[in-house]
């Protein structure tokens, strides 16, 4: 399964790359839910959640020890 990025306009969708089979294929198409976006409120919190704090205290403490690799991008 693959997901694919579209545009859907006046009844059709525009793929924004290729798609990974010529089909016909069953497709599921989600249609985000209007109103507010959910990470808006995440994003405007003064203070960071709790375990993203653990989270990051946690990894400070592996690349203080030598513990962490390098993140490659291109790897993600």
């Amino acid at each position: 399964m693959k997901a694919v990025k579209a545009t859907y306009e006046n009844g059709q969708l525009t793929l924004a790359e290729a798609a990974p089979d010529s089909g016909p294929v069953e497709v599921l198409v989600v249609f985000p839910e209007a109103g507010d976006d959910p990470w808006q409120g995440i994003l405007a919190e003064q203070t960071p959640r709790p375990a993203f704090t653990k989270f990051a205290e946690e990894s400070l403490d592996e690349i203080a020890h030598g513990k962490a690799e390098r993140l490659e991008l291109d790897q993600l």
